[in-house]
C-alpha cells in the first residue's frame, strides 16, 4: 500500500471516536467545508450507506496537490460531513468513508474528478463540496475474497482496531446547487449551533439568501405545509390562528382567545407619506427610545423569509376610557420589523399583552421565516395607499 494511502487509512481507522467536541476556529481566516455522499449497493441498488467521514487535499496555484496538506473530516451530522478549521485555499475531495459490518469502508475519488470539482474556501467562510451519488460495483473475485476475510477477521477479533477496507464505486452524480447547499447549511446550523462556527454558517446563509426548510405538519406521515398566496406575499399557517383579515396591502392574524395580533403589510415606494426605508428606521429608533422596554432605543436584526430586517420593541400603556388615570390599564408590547424591498418596504408587527408577549414571540419569528415575499407591481399610489406611521 502506498505511503499516502496507508496514512489516510490509519487516520480513518480512528474516525469512529465519538464524544469529541467540534474543533473551534484557531484563526479568524480559517473556514469550513461540508460534503455529503451516498454509496449505493452493488448487489441491492436501492440500499446504500451514508458517508460519515471524508478526506480532502489542498491544491496549489497550478492545481497540484500540496504535500502534507490533507485534512480528515472529524465531524458528521444531519447527513453531512464537516471539515473544520481549514486555512483558505482550493480543496479537492480525495475519498469518503462509512462504517458498516464492523469495519470502515473507503471509496477513493479519482484524482481527475476530485480536482476538476475542487472548491475555493475564502478566508473565514464556509464552502460546499457538493452531494455525491456513488454506485457501488463488485470487485474482482480475488479482491472480494481478500476483503471478505478482512471483515471476518475483525468480527473474530472485535477488540482490535477497526480495519479500513477499500470499496469500489463509480461517481454517478454531483449536486452543488443552491437548494442542496441550503440543506447543508441548515444541517450545519443544527450540528454546530453551540460553537463559534455558527457565525460562519449564518454568514454564508445570508450571503446566498438560503430559505428555511419548509414547515411540516403531521406526526405519522408529515407533509409540507401548504403555501397560501396573497397579493403581497405567500404564507404558511404555522400559527394555526386561522385565516387573516385582508385590507389593501396588509394582512392581520388574531390569536383565538388571546390578545396577540400579527400584521404584515407592504408600503410601496410611491405611497403618500413614505420617504424611504432609512427614514422609517430612524423613526422606529426614536419611538423605541422613549419606552420603558429593557433595550431602550436598541435596534436588532430579525430574519424575514430570505431577507433581513431591522426590529425594535415598544411598550405602551392604555387606560380604559371613562376611568381615572392609573386605575385600570393594560400594558402591551409591540415588536416591529422593517424589511427593505426593491419596490418599497415590508412591515411585520406583533402586538400582545405584556404577560402574553414572550409566549407568542417564538411563533411570530417562525411565521416570518416561512413567509415568501412577493414583489408587488410598482404602480402609482392609490388614494388609500398611504404610509402608516410607526
Amino acid at each position: 500500500m502506498p505511503t499516502r494511502a496507508l496514512t489516510v487509512a490509519v487516520i480513518l481507522s480512528l474516525c469512529g471516536c465519538a464524544g469529541l467536541p467540534p474543533r473551534e476556529p484557531t484563526a479568524v481566516s480559517h473556514g469550513m467545508l461540508s460534503v455529503r455522499a451516498r454509496v449505493r449497493g452493488a448487489v441491492i441498488p436501492f440500499s446504500g450507506d451514508e458517508a460519515d467521514s471524508a478526506v480532502v487535499e489542498q491544491l496549489g496555484p497550478n492545481g497540484e496537490p500540496l504535500p502534507g496538506k490533507e485534512a480528515v473530516a472529524g465531524l458528521s451530522g444531519g447527513g453531512f460531513v464537516y471539515f473544520l478549521d481549514l486555512p483558505p485555499g482550493r480543496y479537492a475531495l480525495i475519498s469518503v468513508s462509512f462504517r458498516a459490518r464492523g469495519v470502515r469502508y473507503r471509496v477513493n475519488i479519482p484524482p481527475a474528478s476530485g480536482r476538476k470539482e475542487a472548491v475555493d474556501l475564502r478566508p473565514g467562510a464556509a464552502a460546499f463540496l457538493g452531494t455525491l451519488s456513488l454506485d457501488g460495483r463488485l470487485p474482482d473475485f480475488e479482491v472480494a475474497v481478500e476483503r471478505a476475510l478482512s471483515v471476518l477477521g475483525h468480527l473474530l477479533t472485535p477488540w482490535m482496531r477497526r480495519p479500513v477496507v477499500a470499496r469500489d464505486a463509480d461517481l454517478r452524480g454531483l449536486d452543488r446547487g443552491a437548494q442542496e447547499e441550503a440543506r447543508a447549511l441548515h444541517a450545519a446550523r443544527q450540528v454546530l449551533g453551540a460553537t463559534q462556527w455558527k457565525r460562519v454558517v449564518e454568514a454564508r446563509r445570508r450571503e446566498m439568501g438560503a430559505p428555511e426548510p419548509v414547515a411540516m405538519k403531521g406526526l405519522v406521515r408529515p407533509k409540507q405545509m401548504t403555501l397560501k398566496a396573497e397579493a403581497i406575499l405567500s404564507w404558511r399557517d404555522t400559527l394555526e390562528w386561522g385565516e387573516p383579515q385582508r385590507a389593501g396591502n396588509g394582512l392581520v392574524w388574531t390569536k383565538p382567545g388571546g390578545s396577540a395580533r400579527i400584521a404584515v403589510f407592504f408600503t410601496t415606494a410611491a405611497a403618500q407619506g413614505f420617504v424611504g426605508y432609512e427614514a422609517a428606521v430612524a423613526e422606529m429608533r426614536a419611538a423605541a427610545s422613549t419606552t420603558d422596554v429593557g433595550d431602550q432605543g436598541a435596534l436588532y436584526e430579525v430574519r424575514v423569509s430570505t431577507h433581513y430586517g431591522v426590529a425594535a420593541r415598544v411598550t405602551s400603556t392604555r387606560y380604559r376610557e371613562g376611568t381615572l388615570v392609573g386605575s385600570e390599564f393594560k400594558v402591551a408590547v409591540t415588536e416591529t420589523v422593517l424589511v427593505p424591498y426593491p419596490a418599497g418596504m415590508y412591515t411585520a408587527r406583533l402586538r400582545a399583552a405584556k404577560d402574553e408577549f414572550d409566549e407568542v414571540l417564538p411563533a411570530f419569528r417562525e411565521f416570518l421565516l416561512q413567509l415568501v415575499l412577493g414583489a408587488p407591481q410598482k404602480t402609482e399610489a392609490k388614494q388609500d395607499d398611504i404610509f402608516l406611521p410607526l
